[in-house]
């Protein structure tokens, strides 16, 4: 009797050419998702993140979204209580705040207000061209960097602005009660964010430099031509400081002192990709402030 003729295949070998190519197909799509996300999607890769974030949810899922934030700092603000009214201690009331700042791609960045590591209040800055995204204002569409305050209707509950030596900013808020889930939306300019418009100094009272109301002229004026590049999301207003307009201090969203020195500007070991940037963003300055003296004049002719 004949033995049985061995296999055109062999069982093991199959097994281990199967193993490899799953292993080989596995490292390729993990290398183009990654390589994906860091060139042409990362723009909506860091848009789909953001659009997970909200009030009310755990420090540790922002977390697992993004990653480990690059900044961290505490605030202290008073609590609005039912009972403050009737005496509550001042004391009491008061609690500590974590912020926490990520830079994302490159692209934005968000900032985290937490109680007790929950969100209480996010805020996003964007600082590229590439990115402007869309966010809803309640039932309006606003695109960060290009869309401006006067698409938004002039119902703001309030609005501040500030002007320094180098430090300026604008924001004001909007609340629709029930309608908007009882949200308010901060809505402004950062001075380290993308397309940055300062405010003149002819609009301030002498008094109050820092803090005064702008007048109806100049303001309404800024709000048509100046792009929204900071918009702010918060829950009820639980602290004093978010009801009085001192909260977010001279920066809606990011604090550019506090993330400036990590800026290939400020590096104190140089490089060409160093130099190249500071060039680029003494172009961005002198053309922003070309801009800014035409409205200015433009303005002043009206």
């Amino acid at each position: 009797m004949k033995p049985d003729p061995e296999p055109w295949y062999s069982t093991s070998l199959n097994l281990w050419q199967l193993a490899g190519v799953l292993v080989a197909s596995w490292t390729l799509t993990k290398t183009l998702t990654e390589g994906w996300r860091r060139t042409v999607g990362r723009r909506s890769y860091t848009f789909s993140r953001l659009r997970k974030v909200a009030p009310g949810v755990r420090h540790d899922y922002v977390e697992s979204l993004l990653g480990e934030p690059k900044w961290q700092s505490t605030m202290q603000c008073t609590r609005l209580t039912k009972v403050e009214s009737e005496g509550a201690d001042e004391e009491d009331r008061k609690v500590e705040l974590t912020v926490r700042t990520w830079l994302l791609s490159k692209l934005c960045y968000l900032v985290t207000w937490c109680e007790n590591d929950i969100v209480v209040m996010y805020g996003v800055t964007t600082t590229s061209w590439w990115f402007r995204p869309w966010v809803r204002v309640n039932e309006t569409r606003v695109r960060l960097g290009k869309s401006t305050f006067s698409d938004l209707s002039d119902d703001a509950v309030i609005h501040r602005a500030w002007l320094g030596n180098r430090r300026f900013g604008y924001f004001e808020e909007h609340y629709f009660g029930n309608v908007g889930g009882y949200r308010s939306w901060y809505v402004g300019v950062n001075d380290f964010g993308y397309s940055a418009f300062p405010v003149s100094i002819d609009w301030f009272d002498d008094s109050d430099i820092r803090h005064s109301q702008l007048l109806p002229g100049p303001r309404e004026a800024y709000r048509v031509s100046t792009p929204i590049n900071t918009v702010v999301v918060s829950g009820a207003a639980l602290y004093e400081e978010v009801r009085d307009g001192t909260f977010f201090g001279i920066s809606l969203g990011v604090d550019q002192d506090l993330v400036r020195l990590a800026d290939p500007e400020y590096h104190v070991l140089d490089s060409r990709f160093g130099r190249a940037h500071r060039r680029i963003r003494a172009w961005r300055s002198v053309q922003n402030y070309r801009r800014w003296e035409k409205k200015r004049q433009i303005r002043q002719d009206q």
